[in-house]
This record gives C-alpha cells, structure tokens and sequence, in this order.
C-alpha cells in the first residue's frame, strides 16, 4: 500500500470543491426534471414525503447545514500522529480501505484526464524513481557532447570537416606545458607561420610565453616557456600589433596597457587607464580598429567605452558608457568598422555605432554621462559572456550564463537592423563554469566563418557559422580560455592551472 501522491490529494480537493459547487448551483434538481420531461422516471417508484414537525404546523423548517469536510486531509485532521506512524499508504483503488469521506470521488480521480502543465515529481511515489528524475533534471549539457550521433544526420561539407579534424600537439605532454602559475584568464596564438609561440596570462598578472617545439625533443628537454610578472590582476587581453607583429599588447584588470618588443624583450607601458578620480580602471576587453591600424578600442570592467590612439596616448579619455555594469566581451564589424558589439552583465547584446554620440540617454544611471548610439539590442536571460563577429559572411555568435551559443544575422540586404536583434540560430551549451574555470567565450577564427568554444565536459567544440557542429576535440581538464591561429589551423587551450592543450593539423603541416 502506497501514500497517496500530492497530485492525487490536489485532485480529490478540486473534484471535491466542484461537486460542492454543482450543490450550490442547484444542477442536480434541473437534471431530475429533465428526466421527468423526458419520461425516464415513469416506471420508477416515487419515495413518500416523510413528515417533519415544520409541516404540521404549516412552516417550512430549515434543513440543518451539512457539516463541513475539510479539503486538505492532514494527519492531525484524520486523528492521527504527527510523525505518520501506523498511517497506511494507499493507491487510488485503496482508497475506499482508509475511510475517507470521499469514497464516491475515488473511481472519478481514476479517470480524470490530466489537462495543462504539471511536474512529473508530482506523480511519482517511489522514492528510487523520484531520485532518478532528479538526477536527470538539474545535468547541464552541450549539443557537442553528442558530436558523434549528430556528425550522422548533418550535411556538411566532409573536406571541411577533415580539415578541423585536428590532432593534439604530442611532443610533450600537456601536464608539462605549463605557462603561468595561476588559472588562465587571455591567450595569444602569434600570427608566424615559421615558428609556432602561444602567449598566455593568469588571474595574478603573470605572462607566460611558449615557443613550441616541432620534431622529436631531446632528452630530458622540457618546453621553452618563458614567465614574467608584468601586472597586479588579471590578463584581460592579449593581441600582437597588426601594424607590426613583433609586438604584443597586453592590456590588465589593473588599468594598465603595456606592449612587448618580441626581438629586444622589452616592454613598454602604453597608457594607465583611470577615471575622473584618478582610481584605476579595469581593462576587459579590447581590439584594434580595422580602419587604422593604430586606433584601439577598448571597454573596462565599469561599463565604459574609449577609443585610443596608440600613436599618442594621453590620460585624457573620452569615455562613453554603454552599461552600468561590467562589459565581458566586445568585438568590431569587420565589414561595418563603425560598429560593435558589446556583451554586459546587465544581460544584454548590444550594437553600437562608433559614429554617434547621445548625450545622457533614459537607460544610464549616472548623470551627464554621454553614450554612443545604439543601433539594435537583445535581451537574455542571463549575463552575455562573450560576442564575435565572423570575418566573412555576416554572422554575429555571443554565448552567455543562459547556456546558450546564439547566431546572429548581421545582413539585413543593406537595410538598418531592427531595434531587437533576433537569432538566426540557438545551440545548447553549458558555460556554467564556476569560480574555478574561467569564462567560456566563443570566438570565430580571424579568417574563416568557424569558432569555436570549449566544453565543460573537457573538450574544444568547432562550429561553422551555420551552427554545424565540425570537431569535437576532447582534453584532459576544461580548456576554458581558447586561442585560434590567424592563418593557419591551429588551435590551443588554456585550463585553471596554467597549462596548455594545442591542436594542429598535422596533415596540412606535413
């Protein structure tokens, strides 16, 4: 003998409270005298009128009130012990056996149809199948963690494919590729053909860079990986000039923007960014502009927005705010220079253009404090972690806490966006990281329409603009911070202890 379930108690109470209302309405009284019209009750014997005292003295006496039945039965109600002791569990066909007052409604529960939305938990009374739906309602899961069925029923180009088929980097294992000290927050790929070398920062300031070696290693040779400490926080971003690819820059949560002379090692402070009380702002993100080469623009970890000229740079900024709280990631239109795009905490995607400024728009918590304009907006559900543009056919992909990866159309055949930006596409991804894995970001190769994003269940996802899904690199740990090659197809992680995984296509290599 089973309890009754809550779905089964709500259902008798609902049965219960209609009937008292058919009573009320009077229902059952017209449905005999339509029996009476319809000569259904000729043949049945009537029932005398029993007298009452209020006859016999002409009045009409008032019947006694039913005596009310609770609806919610609890123990306490039905005389029973707090703890549940002795009480019976008990089935819909059991229910007769518990004396309830409400044996008539027990066969009306069994065929009641189950109408609107409801929690499957509430139908289960086994405590074993209980926990197996438990189990499986709170997995968090990727579209790629199923890359092997879904490669089955995709139409994908097979060379494209095999090209994004790549191999992990064997020369030394990835337990000894060790860049920083700490977690892995920006990484580098260097745009050389000849020489591979990966720059990667951590959450305390630390750089390290990794000339990677080809070919057979010595023995007892370890990899060149060179570690400095040039910040106080954590490495936001990390780019090579593209007006020359013998520097790095470096920007930090710390304020400061630093760039770094590969041939003489030097390096060389850029700017210190600060606000209007001379307090240190957080750089979060920031790329160079494709017009001119020496303009960077760049978003802070306090919601503004700058644009600097590298060719002199100056402590006055003119900042614009485009969110009242923290921007994690932002990107510029490769076709459209004067637009970008910016992902926020205030769980927004959002288009700017670089061209307009608004003075003090409705949306903006501080007072006089200028904008750029907005051109089109989405709202999610939670936090935008990461936005990037593809370099060739339109394509905007963001991912954020809502465990999405969203494609967007930026191609509106030469019309304005809509004010509200809608997804061409929707994939499911976990990027529920945690405080100990950083931030999953999707970022598009710098010359392909692929991106790519790492998986919580330790692997690096590859995605054509079209959402169809190319390679399913597994690693051994979450490699949470990516970084494509420029040019040719190559990719590398970076995990929560500083080290490294490489992917390289070593057919194409050969």
């Amino acid at each position: 003998m089973s309890e009754l379930s809550s779905f089964q108690k709500k259902r008798l109470e609902n049965i219960k409270r209609n009937n008292d209302l058919l009573k009320k309405l009077n229902l059952s009284g017209a449905a005999n005298q339509v029996k009476k019209e319809s000569g259904l009750d000729e043949h049945r014997p009537q029932k005398k009128k029993k007298k009452t005292a209020g006859d016999t003295n002409g009045k009409k006496s008032e019947s006694p009130r039913a005596e009310k039945i609770p609806t919610r039965r609890s123990r306490r109600i039905r005389g029973e012990n707090a703890e549940g002791k002795g009480v019976p569990n008990v089935n819909d066909n059991e229910l007769l056996k518990m004396g309830s007052p409400d044996k008539e409604l027990v066969d009306e529960v069994k065929d009641t149809r189950i109408i609107g939305d409801i929690k499957l938990s509430d139908l289960i009374k086994d405590e074993e199948e209980s926990s197996l739906l438990d189990k499986y309602a709170r997995v968090n899961f990727s579209s790629g963690d199923f890359f092997q069925e879904i490669k089955k029923h995709q139409k994908v180009d097979s060379d494209l494919q095999r090209e994004f088929d790549l191999q992990p980097y064997d020369v030394f294992e990835p337990n000894d590729i060790k860049l920083v000290y700490e977690r892995i927050s920006a990484m580098c790929f260097h745009p050389s053909l000849d020489q591979k070398l990966i720059i990667a920062g951590d959450t305390t300031g630390n750089l390290g860079l990794w000339n990677v070696k080809e070919g057979t290693p010595d023995e007892d040779e370890e990899p060149d990986i060179t570690r400095v400490q040039l910040f106080s926080k954590n490495v936001g971003r990390l780019d090579c000039f593209p007006s020359d690819t013998s520097k790095l820059l470096a920007a930090s949560y710390d304020g400061f923007i630093r760039s770094i002379d590969l041939n003489t090692m030097q390096s060389t402070q850029i700017t210190n960014l600060t606000n209007e009380y001379d307090d240190p702002l957080g750089v979060s993100d920031c790329k160079f502009s494709y017009d001119d080469l020496n303009l960077l623009h760049l978003t802070t970890l306090s919601g503004e927005f700058t644009s600097l000229d590298l060719r002199e740079p100056s402590k006055n900024f003119n900042f614009k705010r485009l969110s009242d709280k923290k921007i994690g990631s932002m990107d510029v239109d490769p076709k459209r220079p004067y637009q970008i795009a910016t992902g926020s905490l205030d769980r927004t995607l959002k288009i700017w253009d670089l061209r307009t400024t608004v003075d003090n728009p409705d949306w903006i918590s501080y007072e006089d404090f200028p904008s750029l304009g907005l051109v089109s907006t989405y709202d999610s559900r939670l936090s935008v972690s990461a936005v990037s543009f593809s370099p060739t056919d339109d394509t905007l992909v963001c991912n954020g806490y809502d465990d999405t990866i969203r494609l967007f159309d930026m191609n509106n055949n030469g019309s304005q966006l809509a004010s509200e930006l809608q997804p061409r596409l929707t994939i499911k991804h976990n990027c529920q990281s945690g405080r100990w894995t950083s931030i999953l970001k999707a970022k598009f190769k710098p010359n392909r329409d692929v991106f790519a994003i790492a998986n919580m269940k330790r692997a690096i996802d590859i995605y054509d603009s079209q959402g169809q899904q190319l390679a399913h690199l597994r690693t051994a740990t979450v490699p949470a911070v990516l970084a494509w090659h420029p040019l040719s197809n190559c990719i590398v992680g970076g995990n929560s202890s500083g080290k490294a995984f490489l992917f390289t296509n070593q057919e194409k290599q050969d």
